[in-house]
């Protein structure tokens, strides 16, 4: 049996380009934060995956863990989510994209009610590199607080934005349903 390099070279160059854009060395995930007086517990976390290649990895922290996604969206309580950029395949305009389009999917394609809010949250993604770390933390007196990298940049406000915020990722129509299972610890 011959081996034809010249038809496998590109099928070996693109097998290995999907490797090489995931770092082999992923961040480690931190099993709680402290904000604002309040200590969150890592509820669960996973990868956001596409095309095989790892574009970040995302945290639910919640005061006490809990596997019920409905609950955790409807609650009026602290949670964050932590967001850690570990692929140069997410820069700002496309993480803006997918951040519009998975809360379009979250809303059942009702955003008219926050499309204000969405705005206010699209102001803040900016310059995203790998190695960014974005932490979206909801206080219910305020909103959520986005924040890049330890610095507060906005505080995006509303329950309901929150329902939809938290929704892109355990909602029933969720961007990743492995994602989903991971960050509920199932």
């Amino acid at each position: 049996m011959i081996i034809n390099l010249k038809k496998l070279l590109p099928l070996l160059l693109i097998f290995l380009g999907f490797f090489s854009l995931t770092p082999i060395n992923a961040a480690e995930i931190p099993s709680d934060m402290e904000y604002q007086n309040t200590k969150l517990i890592l509820n669960g976390y996973g990868s956001r995956t596409m095309f095989f290649a790892k574009i970040y990895e995302s945290g639910l922290y919640l005061e006490s863990t809990n596997t019920n996604a409905e609950e955790i969206i409807s609650q009026d309580s602290v949670m964050g989510i932590r967001l850690e950029v570990i692929s140069s395949m997410l820069t700002s305009e496309k993480m803006k994209n997918a951040l519009n389009e998975a809360l379009i999917k979250s809303t059942n394609d009702n955003t008219q009610p926050i499309v204000s809010q969405i705005s206010q949250l699209m102001a803040t993604i900016n310059d995203v590199e790998v190695g960014d770390v974005y932490e979206f933390i909801y206080l219910p007196e305020s909103g959520i607080d986005v924040i890049k990298n330890t610095k507060h940049l906005d505080t995006v406000a509303g329950l309901d934005f929150k329902k939809a915020f938290f929704g892109i990722w355990i909602s029933n129509n969720p961007v990743q349903k492995s994602l989903k299972k991971a960050m509920l610890g199932n």
